[in-house]
């Protein structure tokens, strides 16, 4: 027979399972909408380079080439990151294009 000491230690104990649970499955949640961001941000990035004409078919890269079709893709990727998420272009892009420039 449970009093009510007992009931309370249960209930209290099905309320930090369901908090546990609850927490599992956000963190799954926030984990699975970042690696779909991921990906996506992988397939603008090659749609960026078949555009730049880098693609698989490109020969390699002379080492005096590399920085200019990096900069070339970045501008490509970066607009086509404006179309498909538009609150995030301004001042990321401006911060984006800082960081380009120092690596030059």
């Amino acid at each position: 027979m449970m009093n009510e000491h007992d009931h309370e230690n249960g209930h209290d104990h099905d309320d930090e399972h369901d908090h546990e649970h609850d927490l599992a499955m956000e963190l799954t949640t926030q984990s699975q909408i970042f690696l779909e961001m991921r990906r996506q941000n992988l397939e603008l990035l090659d749609i960026a380079v078949k555009v730049a004409g880098l693609g698989k078919d490109h020969p390699p890269l002379k080492p005096a080439d590399v920085r200019g079709s990096l900069k070339t893709i970045w501008e490509i990727y970066a607009e086509f990151y404006t179309w498909v998420d538009p609150e995030e272009s301004g001042d990321e892009e401006d911060d984006a294009d800082e960081e380009f420039e120092e690596i030059e």
